[in-house]
């Protein structure tokens, strides 16, 4: 029963992760910048701000799914907070940078920088869909693949 409960809390705690990271990067973010009549650098700031608000849930989500999950899962929720912490440590400075410059009204050359993030983003939207699924058999085995016959 306790394991039940466990395995309930962990896929109630990767959907979340899964929705707000489905809805924040691959809705909000890029939707954002199809409202008229709003200065590029206002989008820019608005976003600026989204972004440390999402990774403030994130981690928050990441840090029960390291408490809840199995040991496999757990495994892939590491591998996640790893994405997670690249993209803020790493990536994040230089995107910051850019996005000051062109507030301030710099054009700027392309950069590869946001492709990167979309890919963590994506592989760990991936790792996500992994633990949900995990979770889903844990907590249902009767609803595992049944064989050709079955």
């Amino acid at each position: 029963m306790a394991q039940n409960r466990r395995d309930l809390r962990t896929l109630v705690l990767v959907s979340a992760a899964f929705a707000s990271l489905v809805s924040l990067s691959f809705v909000a973010t890029p939707v954002k910048f199809l409202a008229q009549e709003v200065p590029i650098a206002h989008l820019l700031a608005v976003g600026r701000v989204t972004f440390r608000a999402s990774l403030a849930v994130e981690c928050c989500l990441l840090l029960g799914l390291l408490l809840t999950t199995s040991a496999r899962s757990r495994w892939l929720a590491y591998g996640a907070a790893t994405m997670l912490a690249f993209q803020w440590l790493v990536l994040t400075p230089p995107l910051d940078e850019r996005t000051l410059a062109r507030i301030a009204g710099n054009v700027l050359a392309p950069s590869s920088l946001h492709h990167w993030w979309i890919l963590l983003d994506v592989a760990r939207l991936s790792i996500y869909a992994i633990i949900m699924r995990l979770a889903w058999r844990m907590l249902f085995p009767s609803e595992r693949r049944k064989g050709p016959n079955g």
